[in-house]
C-alpha cells in the first residue's frame, strides 16, 4: 500500500515508524512550513528533522490548495493519506487524491472533543477516560466517519505530555489492523452529531491558577498545561509556574492561598477543599525546578517562604 503521512508534531513519529515496520509504501511526507522564530532562526517541525534523520522525502506545502501540489500527489497515485496533528484541514481536492480516501487519527472518542486541544479538554474535565479515534476525514472538523477507536483509561499521573505520547503508542499498535480493515471496505460508523463537544483551543489566560477553586480543578489544570502554557500562581507577590503537584482533600480553617508547608518534597498551599503540593516550580526567568532546589537555594522567595513558616 502506497501511502503519503501529513504530521507536524514530535509524538507523530510513532506513526511514520510503525508504517515503515509494516512495511508499507511510504511515499512522502507532508508537515506545516518552516517558521522564523527568534533571531530569524529557521525552525523546522520535528516531523521535517526526523523526516531528515530517517532519509524520507518531506513536503512543506504553504498553501494546499495550489494546483502543483494537488498534480504532484496525483501523479503519486497513493492508496491512503495518514493524517495525524498535520494542523491544517485538508481541502476536498487533497482528500478525493488517495484509492482509500484519507484518514484521520484523532485523539478522543469522537464525536467527544472535536477541535484542537482534545487531550487538554479531557485532562481539564477530570474525564477518567479517553482514547484514539480513526476516521475518514471530510471537510470539517473531526466529523467524518469512524472506522474504529479505541479506549484509554487515564491515570492519576498522567498529564498532557504523557497522555499524549501513550495515546500515540496505542495508536500505533493498532494501525495495521484499521489499515487492513479500510482494504476491506468495512462498515462505518456516522458520528452522533448530539453527543459532540468541542475541544477549543487552549488559550493562555486559562493557566491562571485561583487558590479559592478546588484542589482537583487546580491538579487538573496543572496537568493539562504541563507543555503550554504551564499553570501559573501567585505566591508571596511572585508569578510561579508550576509543571508538577499533588492533591491532598482535607478539611480546615486556613484561607486559600495560605502558605502551609515547605520543605525538600513539596510546597503545600491551601486551597477550597484541602491542600495542594507542588512538587516543580518556575520562578520569572528562570528554569524549572524541584521544590527541593529551591528549599536550598538563596533565592529570595526561598528566604520569605521560611521566614514565614519560621524555618531555620
Amino acid at each position: 500500500m502506497k501511502i503519503i503521512f501529513f504530521g507536524s508534531p514530535s509524538y507523530t513519529h510513532f506513526i511514520i515508524d510503525e508504517i515503515l515496520k509494516q512495511k508499507y509504501d511510504l511515499q512522502t511526507v507532508i508537515t506545516q512550513d518552516s517558521k522564523i522564530g527568534k533571531r530569524g532562526k529557521i525552525q523546522k517541525t520535528p516531523v521535517e528533522i526526523y523526516s531528515d534523520i530517517i532519509n524520507i522525502n518531506c513536503l512543506k506545502p504553504k498553501n494546499l490548495q495550489d494546483k502543483d501540489l494537488i498534480n504532484i500527489l496525483s501523479d503519486m497515485r497513493p492508496d491512503l493519506f495518514i493524517i495525524y496533528s498535520y494542523g491544517k484541514i485538508l481541502p476536498k481536492d487533497l482528500i478525493n487524491i488517495p484509492k482509500y480516501g484519507a484518514l484521520n487519527i484523532h485523539c478522543s472518542l469522537l464525536p467527544k472533543w472535536r477541535g484542537a486541544a482534545p487531550i487538554q479538554r479531557a485532562l481539564l474535565n477530570g474525564d477518567k477516560k479517553t482514547g484514539i479515534t480513526f476516521f475518514k476525514i471530510d471537510e470539517n472538523l473531526d466529523t467524518g466517519d469512524i472506522i474504529s477507536s479505541f479506549d484509554y483509561v487515564i491515570k492519576a499521573d498522567d498529564d498532557t505530555l504523557t497522555l499524549q505520547t501513550n495515546l500515540s503508542k496505542l495508536a500505533a499498535s493498532k494501525l495495521n489492523d484499521v489499515i487492513k480493515l479500510i482494504k476491506n471496505n468495512s462498515v462505518l460508523i456516522k458520528q452522533n452529531n448530539n453527543e459532540s463537544l468541542y475541544a477549543r483551543k487552549i488559550h493562555k489566560s486559562e493557566a491562571q491558577i485561583e487558590w479559592n477553586d478546588t484542589g482537583k480543578n487546580i491538579l487538573n489544570q496543572i496537568r493539562a498545561f504541563v507543555e503550554w502554557p504551564i499553570a501559573e500562581a501567585n505566591i508571596i507577590n511572585n508569578t510561579i509556574k508550576i509543571s508538577s503537584a499533588s492533591y491532598a482533600q482535607s478539611k480546615h480553617s486556613n484561607k486559600p492561598g495560605e502558605i502551609l508547608g515547605f520543605s525538600k518534597d513539596g510546597l503545600s498551599i491551601a486551597v477550597n477543599d484541602g491542600i495542594i503540593i507542588i512538587h516543580k516550580l518556575q520562578l520569572p526567568s528562570r528554569n524549572m525546578i524541584t521544590a527541593g532546589d529551591l528549599y536550598n537555594s538563596n533565592e529570595n522567595l526561598s528566604k520569605s517562604l521560611k521566614k514565614i513558616l519560621n524555618i531555620r
